[in-house]
């Protein structure tokens, strides 16, 4: 029942940025997958990440806690985590959780990859996705 897909890229504008879609459920099921994803992003020293959750109608307090697990890892090594694209029921939990304290949500993948500077993007105003 539950499904999940991700798929990973760089940025076209900024090659240091990884933009990783995610689509389906992030639950207790699919969550592994995802954190097998982020984890290759560290191995590979890829600190700048872009989450794009267009494609995600729910995120189980597992799923949180895989942004929450890699955080502190990557921003050790000068990168971040980005989410993009949240609709608005999870965007909804994001505030409620107060996870806004945390990760910084967008209104786009490249507001989002804009905020790391480089490549042909200068770095965008900071901007609360509501």
């Amino acid at each position: 029942m539950d499904n999940i897909g991700i798929s990973l890229s760089e940025n076209p504008l900024n090659q240091d940025v990884s933009e990783v879609r995610v689509d389906g459920v992030v639950d207790t099921m699919t969550a592994g997958e995802l954190d097998e994803v982020m984890s290759s992003l560290l191995k590979r020293e890829r600190y700048n990440i872009v989450i794009d959750l267009a494609g995600v109608d729910y995120i189980s307090s597992a799923g949180w806690g895989i942004f929450l697990s890699h955080i502190r890892d990557v921003r050790a090594n000068g990168g971040d985590i980005k989410l993009a694209n949240m609709v608005p029921d999870v965007y909804e939990i994001y505030e409620l959780l107060e996870f806004d304290n945390v990760l910084q949500a967008y209104g786009s993948v490249g507001e989002a990859a804009g905020e790391f500077g480089g490549g042909d993007q200068p770095p965008a105003k900071k901007k609360r996705q509501r």
